[in-house]
């Protein structure tokens, strides 16, 4: 099976044959067939996965790529990037999850056969845990745009196998997420469990700020915690919105697959375009972005929100504590991450 376009970088190629990337320069100095660059540039160039794994096999450097390995190379090398490899995985593994029966009847076959089935499959699926296509963050990758993801698709449900297809996405969105610190910022958990606790069990819950849904996980679990695993209680619903429309549609999934609750993530910024207006929760929990100065200061000046003082431009985490407010419940409750400086402040 050919992985369809899928390259790996230097470093890839050193992490597959467990050596240092020294090794790796040296071999492309020392072999004449070592396979040729197809794509990068000329400092940091990459390389077909498929060639790089026959030369290392042929060379005896290479017994058997570790599954674990294999999926995540064919998910930095995606010809569409990491971003969207991850995101058709984690449809695929929450239709492993929900449906399997679904996913073994369209994997049965040649892969182009796989492409053409499984937008129907994932509709299903995808429509039931997050509302119909026109509400959801999550859309259904079409068949073209899904055949180069297809040998990382069957990666992923083999991954799956063992741990479980929650633990192969949190595997692969977490080892994501380690290798671009610098794109996404994140709450430690330790933190957000206390966030959680604070805020107390809650049947709905917002995140108007979700990032990676690290605080909307831990309000599940506070949940679970208060009334048992077994206990019978009625569904949760978990709100949140990301202004960023590939990390809303990650964490979506991400929620999808590690609880049963009803999960609504929306892209946008919800200081300037809300899409949870009519919403009132039991609780808020959010980690704003600390010091943004262009928060929408200027076209958000007569705001209903406001109902405890116009928020000053340099001072946007009290226009996340406003929001915030406004969108529980009488009685509800927020928990809002603060940065120090705000302890101080007028």
């Amino acid at each position: 099976m050919q992985d369809n376009g899928t390259e790996v970088t230097a470093a890839g190629i050193a992490r597959l044959a467990g050596v240092g990337r020294a090794a790796v320069s040296n071999w492309r100095r020392r072999h004449a067939d070592f396979p040729r660059p197809v794509g990068g540039t000329e400092t940091s160039p990459s390389f077909a996965l498929a060639d790089i794994e026959a030369w290392l096999r042929a060379q005896g450097k290479l017994a058997e790529v570790p599954p674990r390995e294999r999926v995540w190379q064919q998910l930095v090398g995606h010809p569409e990037g990491p971003v969207t490899a991850l995101t058709h995985a984690g449809c695929v593994l929450l239709l492993v999850h929900e449906r399997p029966n679904l996913w073994l009847d369209a994997s049965a076959g040649s892969d182009e056969r796989l492409a053409a089935m499984l937008p129907a499959a994932l509709d299903q699926v995808l429509d039931a845990r997050f509302g119909p296509a026109p509400e959801r963050t999550v859309t259904t990758p079409i068949g073209p745009r899904l055949l180069p993801s297809v040998p990382l698709l069957r990666g992923a449900a083999e991954l799956a196998a063992g741990p479980g297809a929650r633990k192969a996405y949190e595997f692969l969105l977490g080892r994501h997420l380690d290798a671009n610190p610098r794109q996404y910022t994140l709450t430690p958990e330790p933190l957000a469990e206390l966030m959680a606790e604070l805020a107390g069990p809650a049947r709905t819950v917002l995140d108007p700020a979700c990032g990676t849904g690290t605080l909307l996980r831990a309000a599940t679990a506070t949940a679970t915690a208060a009334t048992g695993p077994a206990a019978p209680r009625p569904g949760q619903e978990l709100y949140g919105q990301d202004s960023d429309p590939a990390l809303a549609a990650l964490t979506a999934l991400r929620l999808a697959l590690s609880t049963d609750a009803t999960v609504r993530i929306a892209a946008g910024d919800s200081l300037r375009a809300d899409a949870r207006t009519a919403l009132r929760a039991d609780a808020a929990l959010c980690h704003p972005p600390f010091n943004e100065r262009n928060w929408g200061h200027d076209e958000l000046a007569y705001d209903a929100r406001w109902e405890y003082g116009f928020p000053a431009r340099t001072e946007s985490e009290l226009a996340w504590v406003q929001h915030a407010l406004a969108r529980v419940r009488d009685g509800g409750t927020v928990v809002v991450l603060m940065p120090p400086a705000a302890a101080s402040r007028r």
